[in-house]
Order: structure tokens, then sequence, then C-alpha cells
């Protein structure tokens, strides 16, 4: 192969990745057609070939298919919901895609191993790292289920009685962390068309800040910085999470 081949090469396997990048979504409704185990089984080769800190690998995947189960792990995830919406009202609760998790006809339990955290450099904080790795994984197992065609979404969980509940559920040991729970499956795109909890994901979600706003060659760009007041305008007016202040309907 010669140069020009191989730029040519190289080009397309950019544009490829830059297409399956540019196609994943945050998929909130799922069918109940069933995933084919050696889909499942691809997904999961991505995301075992992740990079990770100190080469850690520090991840292991539950895979639940059973109805019942996946249906108690949403009840668990959900249980700090009462609670979060009072101490926080103006987020978005409605977005949050763990009431759905049942709905996707496999659930992957993303578990991070905390006995590797000797591995990590001691002057950095190895829980953060251990988690990096873990968010790392994740996103390669979205980038792969977007590849075949498959919706995912990212429901995290930070400690609580949810994750005591799903630790329960399914016999994880107490040295792992259950950071991550992705739901696999093909999008309902009927359904999350019209949701109208998730119009501002319908409006919100595909939009990227440009390049040439967030790159600063050399040196940082003092005249892209955003001020304080436009970062608190992209907050109200580009995430999904915060959508209208006090409660205030979405215009």
């Amino acid at each position: 192969m010669d140069g020009l081949e191989a730029d040519a090469a190289v080009e397309t396997e950019y544009d490829v990745l830059h297409a399956i990048v540019r196609r994943r979504r945050s998929t909130r409704r799922f069918l109940p057609t069933p995933v084919p185990r050696p889909l499942v089984e691809k997904v999961l080769e991505v995301a075992r070939l992740s990079p990770s800190a100190a080469n850690s690998q520090p991840w292991e995947f539950v895979v639940v298919t059973d109805v019942e189960m996946r249906q108690r792990i949403a009840r668990a995830s959900v249980s700090l919901f009462h609670d979060a919406r009072k101490k926080d009202p103006t987020f978005e609760w409605n977005i949050s895609v763990q009431p759905f998790l049942y709905q996707a006809p496999v659930l992957i339990i993303i578990l991070g191993d905390r006995r590797l955290l000797p591995s990590y450099p001691s002057v950095l904080r190895g829980n953060v790292l251990l988690r990096q790795s873990l968010a790392i994984c994740a996103y390669g197992l979205q980038l792969a289920a977007a590849s075949l065609g498959l919706g995912t979404a990212w429901g995290t969980l930070q400690g609580g009685p949810g994750e005591v509940e799903i630790r329960r559920l399914l016999g994880v040991p107490e040295h792992f962390t259950i950071d991550h729970l992705v739901p696999l499956g093909y999008a309902d795109e009927v359904e999350g068309s019209r949701a109208a909890a998730l119009w501002a994901a319908r409006e919100r979600g595909h939009v990227r800040r440009p390049l040439e706003g967030i790159v600063h060659w050399e040196r940082f760009d003092p005249s892209k910085s955003r001020s304080s007041e436009e970062v608190e305008q992209f907050i109200w007016s580009a995430t999904v999470t915060r959508v209208s202040k006090k409660g205030a309907a979405p215009h």
C-alpha cells in the first residue's frame, strides 16, 4: 500500500468512526425486541478492549435479560428520586433513563473492582482513576452498540439504597463498585418522538459546541473564554437536565 492508499484508508476509517459517534444517542425508550446474544458479546468485546489507568482493566459485566430482574433493578435505581426531587426541584428528573431501564431487553451492569486501586499512583486519587476507566469502558460499549444499530443510555449510581439493593439482587461482592447501568436494545423511535418528558432530549441532545470555540492552540485564548453568565445561559438553554428555572414551563 503506497502513501496515497494509506491516507485514503485512514480517511475512510475516520469517516466511519465519525459517523458512528454522530449517530450515537442516549435512548430512553426501547422496543421489546430481543437482542441476539452474539451482538451483545460483540458490544462487550469492544468494551473489554477499552483503555484504563495502569491497564488495570477494573471492569466486569453483569448481563441481565430476565424481565422480572430488570424491573427490580429499575425500581431500585429510582429509589432516591422522591427525595431528590424535593432537594433539587429544577433538575429535569423526567429525562432520567432509570425508570425505563426495564424496557430494554438487555441490561448491562458495569462493575469496578476496588481491589485494583493499588495499581494507581499513590499521589493521585485512585477512586477517580477507577471511575474514569469505567466511564471510558461504558463509552466504548455505547459506540459498539451504535455501530450495530442498537441503542443505549447511561444510568449512573453513586451509592445509596439503590446500589445496596441492586448489589443484593445480583449478588455482587462488596469489593466491586456498581457504577453504570447500561440498557441495550432497539430504540422505540415512535414513543421516543412523542413522549412529552423527552422534549429537551429531542431538541437539545444532538447539539454540540463548535470546534473553533473550544480549541486553544499553544496557549489558552482568553477571547474564547465564556463569562459565568454565558455558562449559566448555556446550562439553561442547551443541557437536557436544566430546562426551566424554578419549575417554570418550557417555552
